[in-house]
């Protein structure tokens, strides 16, 4: 017998939450460690020292937001809507009708979020991370994505998108998995009844960010599938025919792994801001609403 769906008020605000968080983190040094992660991931640079002095030395202050102008600002103004939403109700109605409960309704419903938000920002991800990789780029360079158009059409907006969809939905399933396991613990360690912290919320945002480091070789084929190559255009299949032979001569931790440091650390930061110092403000407006309910990671 099918479950009775009891009348579910919609929580329209995260439409808001949503992309002043994401914004919010990127603009208070995201970008700047998402540019750091790519660079490495890609191979444009030996290290992210290397990176970070190449940047400032062609960019001064400017080279904290190299890529970020258009491209990334127009991605955080939606980036954070299926993050915050479409998880948050997913998750209700699989709860709601009773197909599954708890961590696995999050982050089954997490990975759907994932995979629309791997559709949604994998055009200007393409962008950022075309003027990322090019260690000749400004901060904007429009002219280079221009060309890049110009010469192999506009198709290439859009190259990688299928690996950003496997992508983002395996990386936001792992990181809902690891903020309810930390959220778990913390509650373990209440009172019935007792809330958690707003640094015990935004704390468990940050280890399930880290936690999904485990997703870095996917990450890393997305990076080099959308990353600027002088005159040549390869499909995913190719760039992973690549990066196979490439971890054939030196190993695959230093292939498929590489960037993982500042992937944790960007990770954790940025669902920091989501997931945690989200939930804090959709809990506080929630009670300004006179609803007393805690948003379980401001996801439902």
């Amino acid at each position: 017998m099918a479950h009775a769906v009891k009348k579910h008020e919609i929580k329209w605000e995260k439409l808001i939450i949503g992309p002043i968080t994401t914004v919010g983190e990127m603009s208070m040094g995201g970008h700047w460690l998402e540019m750091l992660k790519v660079q490495r991931q890609s191979g444009t640079y030996a290290n992210y020292s290397a990176a970070a002095r190449d940047m400032w030395k062609q960019l001064g202050f400017k080279g904290f937001y190299k890529g970020f102008f258009p491209g990334g600002f127009i991605q955080g103004l939606y980036k954070g809507l299926p993050v915050l939403f479409i998880q948050g109700e997913a998750n209700y109605q699989l709860n709601a009708r009773g197909l599954l409960h708890g961590t696995t309704a999050q982050v089954v419903a997490g990975m759907s979020a994932g995979v629309v938000q791997g559709a949604m920002v994998a055009p200007t991800q393409r962008v950022k991370v075309m003027v990322a990789t090019n260690p000749k780029a400004g901060a904007v360079s429009l002219d280079t994505v221009i060309k890049v158009v110009r010469a192999e059409g506009a198709a290439t907006i859009f190259k990688g998108t299928h690996i950003m969809m496997a992508r983002r939905g395996i990386d936001w399933g792992l990181r809902f998995y690891g903020n309810s396991t930390a959220k778990d613990y913390f509650k373990s360690r209440k009172q019935p009844g007792q809330k958690l912290s707003a640094l015990e919320i935004v704390f468990s945002g940050m280890f399930g960010g880290a936690f999904s480091a485990f997703n870095q070789p996917l990450d890393v084929w997305v990076a080099n599938a959308q990353r600027h190559r002088e005159g040549r255009s390869l499909t995913g299949a190719e760039v992973f025919k690549e990066l196979v032979a490439e971890s054939k001569v030196r190993g695959i931790a230093a292939v498929w792994f590489r960037g993982v440091g500042m992937r944790m650390v960007h990770s954790a930061y940025h669902t920091a801001w989501m997931v945690g110092l989200g939930s804090w403000i959709s809990n506080q407006y929630r009670a300004m609403a006179g609803d007393t309910s805690e948003s379980d990671g401001g996801m439902h």
